[in-house]
């Protein structure tokens, strides 16, 4: 019997100096970014909320974990995500990106692990992808980020 190599559709999320890995299941769409609307008393990664189809979703800059604050520009895109695990089917949310992300079949014999971020409370892992650093997003502590407020960093 032939061994089938496992293949995940992914996006290469360009974010601050690195890129985020997510599965192309998790993403609703990727668009512009629009008008953002300043929430009082947000953590200092939440950049603000766009209008999304209709509907208010929060615009949040995760590469601020990694560097300074992003510099929103003409390159600049939001990757819109569903809602994490547990939550409402109305809670999407928005990761502003530096550029278009990349659209990627990737197949786990070709995806090197690095120890690079191994501590880093919002990554699950470190990889490098065709010489590319790259992480793949802790779904579980984004998820108490995002709707924990007493776990937030920068929350009063």
């Amino acid at each position: 019997m032939a061994l089938t190599r496992d293949r995940v559709h992914a996006l290469l999320l360009p974010v601050c100096d690195r890129y985020l890995l997510v599965p192309s299941a998790l993403v609703a769409e990727v668009g512009m970014i629009e008008a953002l609307t300043p929430l009082p008393l947000s953590p200092p990664w939440v950049l603000g909320v766009m209008s999304w189809r209709s509907r208010p979703i929060a615009v949040c800059d995760l590469g601020r974990f990694w560097g300074p604050p992003a510099l929103i520009g003409p390159s600049s895109r939001v990757a819109v995500f569903y809602p994490l695990p547990g939550r409402a089917s109305t809670e999407f949310f928005a990761i502003l990106t530096n550029a278009e992300p990349q659209s990627r079949t990737i197949e786990t014999p070709s995806v090197l692990l690095t120890d690079e971020d191994a501590v880093h409370p919002y990554l699950a892992v470190s990889l490098d992808i065709d010489g590319k650093r790259a992480g793949i997003p802790d779904l579980a502590g984004l998820k108490e980020l995002f709707y924990d407020a007493a776990a937030a960093p920068g929350s009063p």
